[in-house]
């Protein structure tokens, strides 16, 4: 055990990977399955919107403005939710809030799907826009709580590869969107689009609460976070007892230690000592989650656009059967997520506590750089020939693979490492705030410039060499504690140097 290291935390960092770690992760990882549905599913039914409420002559006119909308507003409300609920999160509790978080976003999914409005037609599109804005804070703050929660329960050994785990369910969720839009569609495929449309996309946009809605009971049940209680609530007691019965072990409180711990003076977010402690790291990590997400969410909620220019999909032309359309747009999305996105998080998994994370951050960047180079080189000469086309959907799915095999899920882990635990929540909000901001930039770029989409691809990749020059910023934190990499055992005074090997004995851990 470190000096000045608690010994309750020390069991949670030297213990086994166990029962306790798996139901974490699932809980955890059930919020990000459904942001990830919720985030993606409305690009799946953005045609039925425009069928229903903008058609004209038999042909969808969906303003462009209007269909940004509809795919951003989401993203927009991630940004106060990120910022105001990882706040709350280390003022009041990463379990209390994470519960508040799931409430709102199972109502708003609900009501996302019940957006009606008494002047029939396109006001029904901004009732819409509404709920999933404020569905959209709700994730947001599943964010910081999901990813705080799991590095504050991981051991250190393995702490990158369960909160890879978690987020890993983003990837699971984005396949549950393409299944489920794809049955929906199924199911009113021989019924009239007219009177249908209306249902399905209500349908495929409500189902969103189900998952969150299943996981509640289990958030509730799991105790506050040891790193929470003692080095924020300063309740000794309670840490022990939770993290005895958590880990089943005999854990003695150490009250004389947090007791030192509140008497220290501890900085601020807007200190001049967090400046020179984690101001370079706080910027960094933003800067870099700016920059994954302007590509990651572009690429994700505008494939269906891409690939209809490439020859992989169809135009929705007067006359067709939207279904049909949407069932084609599915097949192609659960396609790549089976063979680009789920393939990317399980090599994070396996591999992120063994290469590291900056390294990993370093080669998704630079491979993602490469093979979008591969697809806007040769755009207008090469692949808007139908021959080509099965093999720019191999290299998009590429791109995707080392999204998520790189920054995609680095930057969620390592805000959740790297600081204090009384600002951690707080700062990881902050960084995800800065990627939903680059995914809003992505879109409305993307939905302005998608008719010079050689051009688009291009700006990606500046975007990606950006995030590699400030992945050079960031220390690597594998195999070490949070209280290390964060400063906090050094900002303790020593007082158990002499009795630090005494004091193991009080605490029973399993060898990892």
């Amino acid at each position: 055990m470190a000096p000045g290291q608690l010994r309750v935390l020390y069991a949670l960092d030297v213990a086994r990977t166990q029962l306790y770690h798996f139901t974490a992760t699932v809980i955890a990882g059930m919020g990000f399955f459904t942001d990830a549905y919720d985030f993606f599913a409305i690009s799946l039914v953005t045609d039925l919107i425009g069928y229903k409420y903008y058609l004209d002559q038999g042909e969808v006119h969906i303003p462009r403005g209007v269909s940004a909308a509809i795919s951003v507003i989401a993203l927009c409300g991630a940004v106060p939710g990120q910022l105001v609920f990882g706040w709350l999160g280390d003022k009041m509790g990463r379990k209390r809030i994470y519960g508040v978080t799931l409430i709102l976003m199972v109502f708003t999914s609900l009501a996302s799907g019940l957006s009606f409005s008494k002047r029939v037609g396109k006001n029904v599109v901004a009732v819409l826009c509404f709920f999933r804005f404020w569905l959209g804070a709700g994730i947001g703050g599943d964010y910081p709580l999901s990813a705080t929660i799991m590095s504050e329960y991981a051991n250190k050994r393995r702490r990158g590869a369960l909160i890879a785990t978690v987020f890993a369910m983003q990837g699971f969720g984005n396949l549950a969107a393409g299944i489920v839009g794809m049955v929906v569609a199924a199911a009113f495929m021989k019924s009239d689009p007219s009177s249908h449309a209306d249902f399905a996309w209500r349908i495929v946009l409500m189902f969103g609460a189900v998952p969150a809605s299943l996981t509640y009971y289990w958030r509730m049940k799991m105790p506050e976070t040891a790193r929470y209680t003692v080095l924020v609530a300063k309740d000794a007691k309670k840490a022990a007892s939770d993290m005895s019965s958590v880990l089943n072990v005999n854990i003695a409180p150490e009250d004389e230690a947090v007791n030192q711990l509140t008497r220290q003076g501890q900085y601020g977010l807007f200190s001049a000592q967090f400046l020179r402690r984690h101001g370079v790291h706080l910027l960094a990590t933003s800067v870099c989650w700016l920059a994954v997400d302007i590509t990651f969410y572009s690429l994700n909620l505008f494939m269906p656009y891409i690939f209809t220019h490439v020859g992989l999909l169809p135009t929705l032309e007067k006359g067709d059967n939207p279904f049909k359309l949407m069932i084609d747009i599915t097949k192609v999305h659960t396609t790549i997520a089976i063979c680009g996105t789920l393939p990317g998080y399980f090599a994070t998994v396996a591999l992120v506590d063994r290469i590291g994370r900056v390294r990993i951050q370093i080669l998704g960047f630079t491979m993602m750089s490469v093979s979008i180079i591969c697809l806007a080189a040769p755009y207008d000469e090469h692949w808007t020939k139908p021959k080509n086309k099965y093999a720019f959907a191999v290299m998009y799915g590429m791109t995707i693979f080392f999204a998520n095999f790189g920054p995609n899920t680095t930057t969620l882990i390592i805000p959740a490492e790297i600081f204090p635990a009384r600002l951690r929540s707080t700062c990881h909000g902050i960084a995800g705030a800065f990627g939903k901001i680059g995914a809003i930039v992505g879109v409305f770029a993307f939905r302005y410039t998608e008719d010079h989409v050689p051009r688009t691809l291009f700006g990606l990749v500046g975007c990606n060499i950006v995030g590699i020059l400030f992945t050079l910023l960031l220390p690597e934190t594998k195999g070490k504690s949070l209280e290390e990499i964060a400063g906090e055992i050094e900002e303790q005074q020593p007082q158990q140097h002499a009795d630090a090997a005494a004091s193991e004995e009080h605490v029973q851990v399993v060898p990892v």
